[in-house]
């Protein structure tokens, strides 16, 4: 088994008015793959999550989403490789999965990551009632490189009392194939 590990920031957030500020989460990847030399790689990147500006006032939550792509790559000599891969999100600075929080100094602003856009299932490790996210990609010799992409997708609760700040998080995603 092989992984490949990366960076999951949720950033800046600025203030105007009687807003807590705008919400983002850039995703950032250092692939790190272990094990021993295989046919195939993969990797996951991703351009950010942005969540746009939370008002502090407002009764309704704040959502945004992200793309993840897994790359995978088929090096030769095997003509063909069906690779499967799973995709899990650490807890981030929080520790926990029930409720994740980004922090500006010691502020916090509480939110999640889920598996789709009914926002119910929360996406983890596995652990608890975590889900993770799996893949596979059917790699030849003709076809080496391909991709597939998973949407993350991201939800403030309502009514947070939060301080104007830039509010951040690190989440770590991991590939295993």
């Amino acid at each position: 088994m092989r992984h490949a590990e990366s960076g999951f920031s949720s950033g800046p957030r600025r203030s105007w008015a009687q807003l807590a500020g705008a919400a983002g989460v850039a995703l950032w990847f250092g692939l790190a793959p272990t094990g021993t030399l295989a046919a195939t790689t993969c990797g996951v990147s991703t351009p950010g999550l942005a969540f746009g500006n939370y008002d502090v006032f407002n009764a309704a939550v704040t959502n945004g989403n992200a793309t993840l792509t897994v790359t995978c790559t088929l090096t030769p000599p095997p003509s063909t490789d069906n690779e499967s891969y799973t995709l899990t999100l650490s807890t981030g600075s929080s520790g926990s999965f029930v409720q994740r929080q980004m922090k500006s100094g010691t502020d916090t602003l509480n939110y999640n990551l889920y598996t789709s856009n009914a926002y119910s299932v929360v996406w983890g490790d596995g652990t608890g009632t975590t889900k993770k996210v799996t893949g596979s990609k059917r790699l030849t010799s003709g076809n080496p490189t391909q991709t597939n992409q998973h949407t993350v997708y991201g939800q403030i609760p309502a009514l947070q009392d939060a301080a104007v700040g830039s509010y951040l998080d690190n989440v770590t995603v991991t590939v295993t194939f």
